[in-house]
C-alpha cells in the first residue's frame, strides 16, 4: 500500500452525461456509492467527484461533497487505506475548488481524527490530505503543530508525507516558514538524517521567501551546504532551491546567475552542467529583466568556449544558446547594448555556420530575435538582411542533408532543424518585401527539385502559406510549380493522410494567389480536380479556404456537391447554408454588371440567397451548437445588401419620380432647399438611418464575440466602418450644413483600428482596407462636389452609386470564427432563490425585500486565454413590473429598479448578492445580464441572461392598518345631525357607564366627559 503514495492514481473519464441537470441528484447518487459496504463501489463513487466538481462548481455542493469525503476518510473499515488514497487524489486534483469549502473546522475535525491512528500509512495519508489543503488552512496552528510533530516520525512513509506537507505550508504561511527554518537546519545538519531526507528538506527552503531576512538566512545556509556537501545530488538540489528562491526575491537574480555561471566554468561533471543550464533557462524565462549586462556577457563567453567540435561541448552550447534565445525573445530585453558589433551578434555570426545543425539552429534563433529587435527599435534592417542570408544558407544545408531516396522511402522523415529554420526565415521575411521574395523563390525551387519527403514538403508549403497570407502577390510568380505538384498528387489518387494534408495546403496556396484576382481556367480546373480526389473532409477544408479568401463562386460548387455526402441532417443543413451563402456573396461580384437597376437586382438576389442560408443555419442549430454568430453574421450581410439595393433605388428615384412643380415654392416656404429635390431627399435620409442602424448592429455583434480571433474582430470592425462611411456620404448631401462639416473630412482611421486589433496584417483584411480607402476617396470627392453644387443633383447620386459599387463589388473574405472556434469561454449562472415549481413566480410582500444571490462559473475549452481572458464580470439586475394595478398609479413610487455589481472571479468562480424591493403589488420580471471585461479593459456583452418572475403582494399588516384608519376619525362625526349643541355620542367601541343614582339625565357640560371610560386593548 505504501507504493500507492509514490505514484499518482489517474481516474478515467467517469463524468456525467448531459442528461444530468441537477447537481444535488448527482451528489445523492454518489452518496449511495460512498455508503456501500464494498470497497470497489466506494472507490468508483469517489472517482466521480472531480467530474462532479467541474460540472457543478458551486460552494454549497462542494462543501457537502467534501464533508462526505472526509467522513469516508475517517471511517476504519477493511481496505480503508485504499479508499483514503482515492480521497487524497480527489483533494489533489480539485485544488482549485477547495477554497469554496464552508465548514472548514468540521472538515479538519474529521480528517485529523485519523492522526491518532496506530497505522503509519493512515497518518501519512492524513498528512498528504492536509498538505493539499494548505491553500485553505495554511494559517491553522493546530495543523501546523501536527506537521511539526510528524517530522519526528520514524516511519519513512510518514516522514516523507510530513516533509511534503511542510513544503506546502511553508509556501502559504509566513509564520510556519519562519518557525520551521531552525528546525530544518538542525535536521539537515544531523548525522542521523539520511541523505534522501536531507535532499527533500533542502527543497523546502525554496518557499521561505516571505521576508528578506528569512530569505537571506536561507540563502547563506544553502551556500554553506554547497561547500560542505559537494556531491552531485546535493549540488543539483541546492542550486535548484537557490534558483527558485532568487526568482521570488528578484534582487538576488544577478548573484544567482553569477553563481550558476561560475559552476559552468569550474564544474566538469556533465550532470551538474546540464542542471545549471536548466536553472539559467528558468531564470531567463521567469525574470529576463533582472539579468545584468555582465551576466549576459559571461554567458556569451561560456557559449563561445563551448562552440568546438567536441560533441560533449556541443550539447552545452546548444543549451546555452537556448538560454540566450529565451533572453532575446523576451519583451523586456536585458540591459545589453545590442548593435551590429556587440559580442552577442559576433557569437551568432560564428555559431550559425557551425557544423552541428542543432547549434546552428539555436544560433539562428538568437540572431533572428536580435535582428527583429534592432529593426523595430532602431529602424535598422542591415542585421535582418544578414540574418536572412544566414537562414537561407542554413536552409540549403538542411535541404542538402536529405537524400532523394530517403525521402521517397519514408514520407514522414523531416530533416533536423527544418522547422526552426523556416520559422526564423518567415519572421525575417516579414520585415522587408525583398527578403520575402527571395525566400519564396528558395522554397518553391525546393518543391520543384523534389528533395523532401511529404511531411517536409508540408512544412515548406506551410511557410509559403504564411508568406502568401501576409502580403499580396508574393506567390504569383511561383504558381506553375505549385500547380504542377497538385497535378502530380491528383494522378496518385487515392491519397493517404499525409498527401491529403499536403493537397489541402497546396490548394490554399493557389487560393491565396488568386485572392482579389480573376481565375484562369486551368488553375480553377486543377483546384476542382483536387477537391474531387480527396476525402469529403479535405474537400470541405478546401471549400472553407475558398470562402475565407473570397472565392465564393468556386466554393458554391464544392458545397453543393458535399451537401449530399454527409451523414446527418444537421451537417446537410450546415453545408447547404454554406452553399446558399456562397451563391449570395458571388452574385454582386459577377463580371457582367450593367446599369444601376441591374446592380440593385443583383443585390436583391444576393439578399434572397442569404435569407435561405439563414433558414438552413437555423435548421442546423442545436442546443450544444447554437451557431449564434453565424446566424447574426449572415443576417447582417443580408441586411447590408438590402440597404445598398435601397440606396440604389433611392438614387434612381430622381429620374423615375422627379420633384413636382410646386417643389420650389415648398422649399422657399419651409426654408429647406432639400425639398426642391422632392422624394429623393426623404429616401436618402431613410437610407442614412438604415446604414447607421446597420453599423450599430455590427458593433453589437463585435461586443458579443469574446472568443473571436483578431482577424475576425478586424473583419467586423471594417464592415462597421464601411456602413458608417456610406451613412456619412449620404448625410453629406442631405444635411443642410453639409458644406461646413465636409471641408476637413478624413474618413475612418483604419490604421488605428487594425493596429489595436492586430488583424490587419493578413491579405483578407488588406483587401477590405483597400476597398474602404477607395470608398473614402470617393466620399472626399463627394464632399467637394456638395460644397460647389447644391442641393441634390445627379452628380451626387452618381458618386453615391459609385461608393456603393466599390464596397459591394469586392468579394468578402469570411472570417475564421465563422467556421472554427479556437478559444471557448462559457459562463454558467445559478440564481437563488428558485421557485419550487419551475415557471411559478416567487412570492414576496411589498414591505419586505428579496435577496437575490448570483453564482457563476467560467468554463474554458482546450486552450483557455488564447486571445483574451476574463478579468472581471459585471452583473446587472433589472426588476420591471409587468402589470401595475390601477389603484397604484397615483402612488409616487418607482417600482422598477436596476442594480449593477462588478466582481473578479477566483478560480473561475464568482458570486454576488443583490437586495431588491417590490413596493407596489404586481408581477415583476427580474433579469440578470452578464458582461465581462478582459485584461485590456475592453467590455464584452457575452451573456448569459437569466430571468426570474416575482409576484409582490400587499402585506396583511399594512392592509389592517389601512382598514382601521377611518375608525380613528374625530368623535364629532358620530354626533346626531339634528342637535347643534348636544354633545356627540360616543364613538364605536366606547362603553358608557350608567349615571349614578339621583343624577339627572340631562346633557352635561364638556367637563363631564371624563365619565366615559374608553376600553383599551387587553382589557
Amino acid at each position: 500500500m505504501a507504493t500507492a503514495l509514490a505514484r499518482p492514481i489517474t481516474f478515467p473519464d467517469m463524468g456525467f452525461s448531459d442528461q444530468d441537470q441537477d447537481g444535488n441528484t448527482a451528489l445523492l447518487e454518489l452518496d449511495r456509492g460512498l455508503k456501500s459496504s464494498r470497497t470497489g463501489e466506494q472507490c468508483e463513487a469517489i472517482s466521480k467527484f472531480p467530474a462532479l466538481f467541474e460540472k457543478y462548481p458551486f460552494p454549497i455542493l462542494i462543501n457537502s461533497a467534501l464533508l462526505k469525503l472526509a467522513e469516508v476518510f475517517r471511517q476504519e473499515t477493511p481496505g480503508s487505506n485504499f479508499v483514503r488514497v482515492c480521497v487524497v487524489e480527489v483533494v489533489e486534483s480539485c485544488g482549485r475548488h477547495l477554497d469554496k469549502l464552508i465548514n472548514v473546522d468540521e472538515f479538519l475535525r474529521r480528517i485529523t481524527t485519523v492522526m491518532h491512528s496506530n497505522d503509519p500509512l493512515a497518518r501519512a495519508l492524513t498528512l498528504r490530505t492536509l498538505g493539499w489543503m494548505s491553500g485553505v488552512v495554511g494559517e491553522n496552528r493546530r495543523v501546523q503543530h501536527l506537521i511539526r510533530e510528524a517530522l519526528d516520525a520514524k516511519e519513512s512513509v510518514e516522514l516523507q508525507a510530513a516533509i511534503m506537507a511542510a513544503e506546502k505550508y511553508a509556501a502559504k504561511s509566513k509564520t510556519f516558514a519562519m518557525n520551521m527554518c531552525e528546525r530544518l537546519i538542525h535536521m539537515i545538519g544531523g548525522l542521523a538524517t539520511p541523505v534522501d531526507v536531507k535532499l527533500q528538506l533542502i527543497e523546502v527552503f525554496q518557499h521561505m521567501h516571505h521576508d528578506a531576512e528569512t530569505a537571506a538566512t536561507v540563502r547563506s545556509l544553502c551556500l554553506e551546504l554547497l561547500k560542505e556537501y559537494p556531491t552531485q545530488r546535493v549540488v543539483i538540489t541546492t542550486l535548484h532551491t537557490l534558483t527558485q528562491l532568487a526568482a521570488h526575491i528578484l534582487v538576488d537574480i544577478p548573484q544567482q546567475v553569477e553563481l550558476l555561471i561560475g559552476y559552468l566554468d569550474s564544474e566538469t561533471r556533465v550532470g551538474v552542467r546540464e542542471a545549471v543550464l536548466g536553472e539559467l533557462g528558468y531564470l531567463a524565462s521567469a525574470a529576463p529583466h533582472a539579468w545584468s549586462g555582465q551576466n549576459v556577457d559571461t554567458l556569451v563567453r561560456f557559449t563561445a568556449s563551448c562552440c568546438t567540435p567536441n560533441p560533449h561541448h556541443a550539447s552545452a552550447a546548444t543549451t546555452a544558446l537556448t538560454v540566450l534565445a529565451t533572453l532575446t525573445a523576451a519583451p523586456s530585453l536585458p540591459r545589453v547594448p545590442l548593435s551590429s558589433d556587440c559580442a552577442l551578434v559576433g557569437l551568432c555570426r560564428e555559431a550559425v555556420f557551425d557544423g552541428n545543425i542543432r547549434v546552428a539552429c539555436r544560433a539562428l534563433q538568437v540572431f533572428t530575435n536580435i535582428a527583429i529587435y534592432v529593426h523595430e527599435e532602431q529602424k535598422n534592417s542591415e542585421l535582418c538582411e544578414e540574418a536572412h542570408c544566414a537562414a537561407l544558407s542554413l536552409l540549403q544545408t538542411v535541404f542538402g542533408s536529405t537524400q532523394q531516396g530517403d525521402a521517397a522511402l519514408d514520407e514522414t522523415a523531416v530533416p533536423m532543424g527544418l522547422r526552426t529554420c523556416l520559422v526564423c526565415a518567415v519572421l525575417l521575411a516579414r520585415t522587408k518585401p525583398s527578403i520575402m521574395n527571395d525566400l519564396a523563390v528558395t522554397l518553391t525551387d525546393t518543391l520543384s527539385d523534389n528533395l523532401l519527403s511529404v511531411c517536409g514538403c508540408q512544412l515548406v508549403c506551410e511557410a509559403l502559406a504564411s508568406l502568401g497570407g501576409s502580403r499580396k502577390d508574393v506567390l504569383t510568380p511561383h504558381l506553375p510549380p505549385i500547380l504542377k505538384l497538385m497535378q502530380k498528387l491528383t494522378h496518385e489518387a487515392p491519397l493517404n493522410a499525409h498527401k491529403t494534408k499536403l493537397m489541402v495546403t497546396l490548394a490554399t496556396l493557389v487560393l491565396q494567389v488568386y485572392h482579389s484576382h480573376v481565375w484562369s481556367g486551368p488553375a480553377e480546373a486543377v483546384v476542382v480536380a483536387a477537391s474531387k480526389c480527396v476525402n469529403q473532409w479535405a474537400a470541405f477544408c478546401i471549400a472553407r479556404q475558398a470562402s475565407r479568401y473570397g472565392h465564393h463562386s468556386l466554393a458554391c460548387g464544392m458545397y453543393n456537391v458535399l451537401s449530399w455526402r454527409v451523414c446527418s441532417d444537421q451537417q446537410h443543413f450546415w453545408v447547404s447554408a454554406l452553399a446558399e451563402l456562397s451563391a449570395g456573396e458571388a452574385s454582386p461580384t459577377s463580371q457582367n454588371q450593367g446599369a444601376s437597376d441591374d446592380r440593385a437586382h443583383l443585390l436583391t438576389q444576393a439578399n434572397t440567397h442569404l435569407h435561405r442560408a439563414l433558414s438552413s443555419l437555423k435548421a442546423a442549430s442545436t442546443a450544444s451548437q447554437p451557431m449564434t454568430f453565424c446566424q447574426e453574421y449572415v443576417r447582417l450581410r443580408a441586411e447590408t445588401f438590402m440597404c445598398h439595393a435601397q440606396l440604389l433605388h433611392a438614387c434612381l428615384s430622381l429620374r423615375t419620380a422627379p420633384p413636382p412643380a410646386i417643389a420650389a415654392s415648398l422649399a422657399t416656404s419651409a426654408r429647406d432647399d432639400l425639398l426642391r429635390c422632392g422624394r429623393v431627399s426623404q429616401q436618402l435620409a431613410k437610407s442614412a438611418r438604415d446604414f447607421n442602424n446597420l453599423a450599430s448592429q455590427y458593433g453589437t455583434l463585435y461586443q458579443s464575440v469574446f472568443d473571436a480571433d483578431p482577424q475576425t474582430l478586424c473583419n467586423l470592425a471594417l464592415l462597421q466602418q464601411g456602413s458608417l462611411l456610406v451613412a456619412q456620404a449620404i448625410e453629406i448631401i442631405t444635411r443642410p450644413s453639409a458644406g461646413q462639416i465636409t471641408e476637413d473630412f478624413s474618413g475612418p482611421d483604419l490604421t488605428t483600428i487594425t493596429g489595436k486589433l492586430g488583424g490587419g496584417d493578413t491579405v483578407e483584411s488588406q483587401s477590405l482596407i483597400t476597398t474602404l480607402e477607395e470608398a473614402t476617396a470617393l466620399v472626399r470627392r463627394l464632399a467637394q462636389v456638395s460644397i460647389e453644387v447644391k442641393p441634390v443633383r445627379e452628380q451626387h447620386l452618381q458618386l453615391l452609386q459609385g461608393i456603393s459599387q466599390v464596397i459591394t463589388s469586392v468579394p468578402l473574405p469570411y472570417p475564421r470564427f465563422f467556421f472554427q472556434t479556437l478559444q471557448k469561454t462559457t459562463i454558467t449562472l445559478a440564481l437563488l432563490p428558485q421557485p419550487r415549481t419551475p415557471g411559478d413566480p416567487i412570492s414576496v410582500q411589498t414591505s419586505s425585500q428579496l435577496a437575490v444571490k448570483v453564482e457563476g462559473v467560467i468554463g474554458h475549452g482546450k486552450r483557455p486565454g488564447l486571445f483574451r481572458s476574463v478579468r472581471s464580470v459585471t452583473l446587472t439586475v433589472n426588476s420591471v413590473i409587468q402589470n401595475r394595478p390601477q389603484h397604484t398609479l397615483d402612488m409616487k413610487i418607482e417600482p422598477n429598479e436596476m442594480l449593477t455589481q462588478t466582481v473578479e472571479p477566483h478560480n473561475d468562480f464568482f458570486a454576488a448578492q443583490f437586495l431588491l424591493g417590490f413596493p407596489i403589488p404586481g408581477v415583476y420580471q427580474v433579469s440578470v445580464d452578464t458582461s465581462v471585461t478582459d485584461s485590456s479593459d475592453d467590455a464584452w456583452q457575452t451573456g448569459p441572461r437569466h430571468t426570474l418572475t416575482v409576484k409582490s403582494q400587499e402585506d396583511p399588516a399594512s392592509k389592517a392598518s389601512v382598514s382601521q384608519a377611518p375608525r380613528q376619525a374625530p368623535p364629532t362625526q358620530y354626533g346626531p345631525s339634528g342637535s347643534q349643541g348636544a354633545p356627540p355620542g360616543p364613538p364605536p367601541g366606547v362603553s358608557v357607564l350608567p349615571p349614578p343614582p339621583g343624577s339627572s339625565t340631562t346633557t352635561q357640560p364638556m367637563a363631564q366627559i371624563p365619565q366615559f371610560t374608553l376600553s383599551r386593548p387587553g382589557m
